[in-house]
């Protein structure tokens, strides 16, 4: 043990050095702010006996004592700091900010020793509206915070690490869906003033605030292809996003431009969901549908991932284009399958019964079969009778047999049915 007091040379300060083990790593080195001796060595006993005893539980280290004489809002306000030099994105901050300081609000949080698990179990349960993703984004938050007190000696644990989290899969409460065509024609005809906005978020997949955030420097719409250059700052995860721009959505936009600079926002009245749901009243759209499906701004971002998959746009594309890290994103949450016409699905499947086709399908066929006659790498339009006895004859049926000549189209066919004994066509 290191245990001893001594003043620095050319000072007149008392000092003391300790350290119980070699294994406590650093050499403690306090000032016992006094030039007097027996002072020196009444304050020396007083750390020794304090620094045992914390060694031994019985009382807490003196950095979380401290701690616990500050509010939370203190801590908090230092944590927020912290995250400031670290580079975190304004964004994220505030949403830290908010959600901490609702919880402290409503949990009655004052100071560190009050937050307990109980409390906050407490707080999701009254709060049984919430979207279990939301309710995860408020648990995580207060214990991104918690996890910073104790990494910085403020706090022994993280109360909340025992709270789990609410399963999401299948528990969407705020299922949205998408728009047809139809649907987006009309709400543009009533949108005037926010037409580009509604056109951009329909062929981009901008988020609200990554919209509401666009300045006519992140455009470069005078490019062979434009796009818009869309900031880490403003993007979800922090990552700068290049976007592509529709044709329809750079001359909608070069309209609004008139005499506006390069640092002014392109949207400068950009619609809150109260004007949203106006339009679409007056587009006739309802705001919820039979099924209780939702059509809020961020749907337009799910008719765009809809709209790819009914182009047969491919899977890795399309996650690019939404910028989802998560192919479930694309397939399941975004891409309403209502409008990819999975009813037709079953008409392509084949007939095992052998049943004779219905005269709509027999024109069909044929219909079908007249569109590809003439190309010569085409398989035969009317399957070949090889489970046929090779004694018997094919009999002719007039139209669909001159088809199927047609479809043979080469030597190769009439060579086949003279090794079978078939009469060639």
């Amino acid at each position: 043990m290191i245990n001893t007091i001594y003043k620095p040379k050319g000072s007149r300060i008392w000092r003391w050095k300790f350290r119980q083990q070699p294994a406590d790593g650093a050499i403690e080195d306090v000032s016992l702010g006094t030039s007097e001796k027996q002072v020196a060595e009444k304050r020396r006993a007083e750390l020794l006996r304090e620094r045992q005893f914390e060694r031994d539980g019985l009382i807490l280290p003196k950095s979380v004592r401290d701690a616990a004489q500050r509010s939370l809002e203190d801590h908090l306000q230092d944590f927020l700091g912290d995250g400031r030099r670290l580079g975190l994105s304004d964004k994220h901050l505030s949403n830290l900010e908010f959600r901490v300081n609702r919880l402290s609000a409503e949990c009655h949080w004052n100071a560190v020793k009050e937050v307990t698990a109980d409390s906050m179990q407490n707080w999701l349960r009254g709060h049984a509206e919430l979207a279990p993703k939301t309710a995860n984004d408020y648990l995580e938050a207060a214990r991104c915070f918690f996890n910073w007190l104790v990494k910085n000696g403020r706090a022994q644990v993280n109360p909340l690490l025992s709270v789990e989290k609410a399963k999401t899969e299948g528990r969407q409460t705020r299922e949205r869906r998408s728009f047809t065509v139809d649907e987006i024609k009309k709400l543009l005809a009533v949108a005037g003033e926010r037409k580009a906005v509604y056109l951009m978020a329909v062929h981009t997949g901008l988020r609200r605030s990554e919209l509401a955030a666009l300045k006519w420097a992140d455009l470069r719409l005078d490019e062979d292809k434009p796009f818009v250059l869309v900031r880490a700052s403003t993007t979800k995860n922090s990552k700068v996003a290049p976007m592509s721009l529709h044709p329809e959505v750079v001359a909608a936009i070069v309209e609004t431009k008139g005499e506006s600079q390069p640092g002014e926002l392109v949207f400068k009245r950009f619609p809150r969901i109260e004007r949203f749901k106006r339009d679409l009243k007056a587009a006739g759209i309802a705001y919820t549908d039979a099924l209780g499906r939702f059509s809020d701004f961020h749907s337009l971002r799910k008719t765009l991932c809809t709209n790819l998959a009914r182009a047969g746009v491919p899977r890795r594309t399309a996650m690019s284009v939404m910028r989802h890290s998560d192919s479930k994103l694309t397939d399941k949450i975004y891409t309403d399958e209502n409008l990819l016409g999975v009813e037709t699905a079953i008409d392509v499947l084949p007939t095992f019964t052998g049943k004779p086709e219905t005269p709509s399908q027999g024109a069909s066929q044929i219909a079908s079969q007249k569109a590809v006659i003439g190309g010569r790498s085409v398989s035969p339009l009317v399957t070949l009778p090889v489970l046929y006895d090779a004694g018997k004859t094919v009999e002719n049926k007039g139209e669909s047999h001159a088809l199927a000549r047609a479809g043979v189209g080469c030597h190769e066919g009439d060579e086949w049915c003279a090794r079978r004994g078939l009469n060639p066509l």
